[in-house]
Formats: C-alpha cells, sequence, structure tokens
C-alpha cells in the first residue's frame, strides 16, 4: 500500500506513498498479520530528515537537491516472489528484496544488474509452462526516454531473451499480458516531458488526441513468426483515446491472432494527471471489462476493432487462475461496483464495493457485495491442491470497512461464490491495497514455524477464521 512515512510534498499524487507490506499467515485454521515499511533509500533518507525530501512523482528537478542521485522509488505498487526472492516493485526503478518471513528489506537490485536498465515493471508475469518471469521496463534508459526493455528470468533469477525496442512516445506502461510466444505491452494515453519536468509541474499529462495503444513483441529469438513479419520486428496497433488500467487473461490462436481481457475507462482514470489544459475527466464516465483481438496479419500502425464487451459495470484488478497463464481460461475474477444494489450510476468514481467471478464459456457472473459502505480491493486466487481444475479454490480480498473505521479480509469458496465462508477482522484500519499476491508455504525455501515466528511479531493480531453463520 501507499503509506507516506512522513507528510509529502502538498503538490504530490495518491500513488507516490512509500510502500508497506501487509502481510497475513494463515494456518491452521487462524490468521497471523505483519505490518512493515519497505526501507528503500528514499524511506530512510526521509526518515533521518523527518521531513519530505522528494518532490513530484518522478520528477527530480523538484527534489532537494541533495537526494537528486538517490534511487527514487518507494516499492509500493506489488509483490511477486520469484527466485527466492520477494520482490517489492515500481515502475519506476529496479526491485527491491524482501525476506518474506521478517519483512526485512535486505537490498536493491537483487539479480544483479543483469540487465543494463533503469526500471522493472510492477506487472512481471509468471509463466507457468515454461517456469519464468517475463519482465519488461519503460523509461528504461532514463528520465522520458522511450526505451523499452524486455526479457525473462529463470528459476534461478538467470536473465535471458533480452531485446530492447522504442515506444511511439515515451508513455506510461503499468500492464502487459503474456501468451506462448508474444508479450503485449499497453500504453496509457499519458506522455511524458522533460521541459513540463523542469518547469515544475507533474512528470505524466493525459493526452486527449492519443490512443490507448498495444506494441507486440516476439518473446523470443526463436518465435515462429506470421507471414510477413521479419526476424527482429514488433508492430504497433491501437484503438481510440481511453485507459486499460489491468489486465486479465490472454491466449494466442493457430491463425495468428491473439486476444486478451482487460479493464476499460473512457477517459482520463488519474485525474491528478490532468492535460496541458488543465480539462478533468467526465464525472460520469464510462468504466466495462473488454475482450481485444489483435490479428498479427495486421501491419504496424492499424487500429484494433471494438472489443467485445464482458461486464458492462465498473471493473478493475482482474485475476485469473495463474496455473493456466498464457492458455484461454474459462474464469475472471474482479473487484466490481455493483450499481443493481448500490446507489448512483454505473462509473468508477463511486468506488468498488463488491466482487465478480465471471464464466466467459456460460455468461454466467456471480456478485459477492461488500455494502455501499465497503470498498473491496483486489482479489487474489488460491488453487484448492495443486491440480485442482481450474478455478476451484479460494478468493480472498482485503475490504476497507469505512463506517466502522477498520478492515476485514473476506474468504470466498469459489464453489458458492456469493456468500462468504469466513471473514478476518483486522483490528485498525489500513490504507487502501494496491496489489498483493498469494505464496504457498511449500514454496518458501526457508520457512519458519507459527510458534517460532510469533514472538517476533512487531504489529500483531492473532484471530480465528470463524465460519458463518
Amino acid at each position: 500500500m501507499c503509506d507516506p512515512f512522513v507528510p509529502p510534498d502538498a503538490n504530490n499524487v495518491p500513488i507516490d506513498g512509500d510502500g508497506n507490506i501487509s502481510a497475513f499467515r494463515i494456518h491452521n485454521g487462524r490468521v497471523d498479520m505483519k505490518i512493515k515499511y519497505i526501507e528503500t533509500e528514499r524511506y530512510k533518507l526521509e526518515r533521518r530528515a523527518g521531513k519530505a525530501l522528494f518532490g513530484l512523482y518522478r520528477n527530480p528537478f523538484t527534489h532537494h537537491p541533495c537526494v537528486r542521485a538517490a534511487v527514487d522509488s518507494t516499492a509500493n505498487t506489488n509483490l511477486v516472489y520469484w527466485a527466492d526472492h520477494l520482490l517489492a516493485l515500481k515502475e519506476v526503478a529496479l526491485p527491491y528484496a524482501v525476506d518474506p518471513d521478517t519483512l526485512e528489506t535486505l537490498g536493491y537490485d537483487p539479480f544483479g544488474g543483469q540487465v543494463k536498465a533503469k526500471t522493472f515493471t510492477a506487472h512481471p508475469k509468471v509463466d507457468p509452462y515454461t517456469n519464468e518471469l517475463v519482465v519488461f521496463g519503460y523509461e528504461a534508459k532514463g528520465l522520458a526516454t522511450r526505451d523499452i526493455v524486455i526479457y525473462a528470468l529463470d528459476k534461478n533469477g538467470k536473465k535471458h531473451d533480452e531485446q530492447w525496442i522504442e515506444a511511439p512516445w515515451c508513455a506510461f506502461i503499468h500492464d502487459c499480458v503474456i501468451t506462448q510466444n508474444w508479450i503485449v505491452l499497453v500504453l496509457w494515453p499519458f506522455e511524458a516531458s522533460i521541459e513540463r519536468m523542469k518547469a515544475g509541474k507533474q512528470h505524466w499529462a493525459w493526452d486527449y488526441n492519443l490512443p490507448a495503444t498495444f506494441i507486440v513483441v516476439p518473446r523470443r529469438a526463436t518465435t515462429p513468426l506470421p507471414k510477413g513479419w521479419k526476424q527482429g520486428e514488433h508492430r504497433v496497433y491501437s484503438w481510440k483515446n481511453s485507459m486499460l488500467i489491468h489486465t486479465g487473461g490472454a491466449w494466442e490462436t493457430g491463425d495468428g491472432k491473439l486476444y486478451f481481457d482487460s479493464s476499460r475507462v473512457h477517459d482520463n482514470a488519474f485525474p491528478f494527471f490532468p492535460p496541458e489544459d488543465g480539462r478533468m475527466p467526465a464525472p460520469n464516465a464510462k468504466v466495462d471489462f473488454v475482450r481485444w483481438e489483435i490479428d498479427l496479419s495486421q501491419p504496424s500502425g492499424s487500429k484494433v476493432a471494438d472489443p467485445t464487451i464482458i461486464l458492462d459495470v465498473p471493473s478493475e484488478f482482474p485475476r485469473i487462475d495463474e496455473r493456466f497463464m498464457t492458455k484461454e481460461t474459462n474464469y475472471v475474477f474482479l473487484n466490481v461496483f455493483i450499481p443493481k444494489k448500490s446507489q448512483g450510476d454505473k462509473n468508477i468514481f463511486h468506488g468498488l464495493n463488491g466482487l465478480a467471478m465471471h464464466n466467459h464459456k456460460t455468461g454466467k457472473t456471480q456478485w459477492y457485495y461488500a455494502g455501499d459502505t465497503s470498498l473491496v480491493q483486489e482479489p487474489i486466487f488460491i488453487p484448492r491442491s495443486d491440480d485442482a481444475p481450474e478455478a476451484d479454490g479460494w478468493v480472498i480480498a482485503m475490504v476497507e470497512r469505512r463506517e466502522a473505521n477498520r478492515n476485514d479480509l473476506v474468504v470466498l469458496d469459489t464453489k458458492n461464490f456469493e456468500t462468504p465462508i469466513a471473514y478476518v477482522q483486522l483490528p485498525m484500519h489500513v490504507k487502501a491495497q494496491i496489489h498483493g499476491n498469494w505464496v504457498s508455504a511449500s514454496s518458501l525455501q526457508k520457512r519458519v514455524s507459527l510458534v517460532r515466528q510469533m514472538p517476533e511479531v512487531k504489529i500483531s493480531n492473532r484471530g480465528s477464521l470463524e465460519p458463518l453463520t
């Protein structure tokens, strides 16, 4: 979550607070909680000074001169466990490694500078069939550059298949999808400007003249290329001005087509990065969840067809059963605004008050509704067993109880999605989460029993997973 350790610059944005981990260890029907800041270079400098030293988001020209050479990362966006490292990620820089048991920060750039890039995505993708982590970084050669790096890390954290490309402009590239042979980068219609930054303004500005854009790149030099493609080529496709915030499943077909799902906001979902003319997004901007088709036989620069609408409600933070990443899946789990039980229009700015489990094959959607005064955050899926059928397991999400000023974890069984099997009541209010993931104890090399771990918990609460009656 974003949790500024010191009061930030008054003009700063919500996505720039210090990274703070909420970890929940579930064992034998009990839950232990631990919260700890990620001790980034930025966090330690500001803690020592007792005040903000960093100015606007990703704008070093507004930072105090003594910290302009520091790593300007809050590591606040995502946590991914890979190659025995718990990676704390922010796309402005390389990862910080964190101990998965103690949450102590171990160091910066745990993969040892194998790639000469300055950035690392907050949304790397795990290919479960090849056991590799697919990574990209934009502004990879520095501030406002168009350079993008793409590569993979094997199970030991060794880099392979590195390639460099250029974006059509310096765009905000938050998420991607992977199929068996391809990676698709999703560009938001923001643009970066050194001149604007030097003037003391924001790194990003929305541009209503830019389209949602997709850069399609072969994952490997050995990727079989469709007819008309040349070795080393990538292609750029686009739709209309819109913000495709996060992606769901993706797959390829034998006829040279790629398919993937995403959320879609028909306007600027980050009003704190307005266009140069200061226009604010429409208060009733439409939001939905859609499926895209990209025809690889089309030349670079082509427009893609209008997507198919899967859910016509505000939908965000899509998650699939990631054991089947790169293949066509039947289910998706989403954070949603449920208009049938809610006040107001179908609008993302009303907040997301529920979860959805959608079956693509049958078209059936099941809903968990948390209530108008509650906000639900990103769901994670946990398979019932390693070999369980797709989407057979549990979904867990954080629920913010605004009136009670506290949070719960809600636990849903996918066999009866609309009726929670348990709530884990937190003893406090926790700021809005951004992203998180489930890490099975069996995947951790260095495990410590809960009994041994308990005395080390600095902020803890032991609570039972009580069945609901």
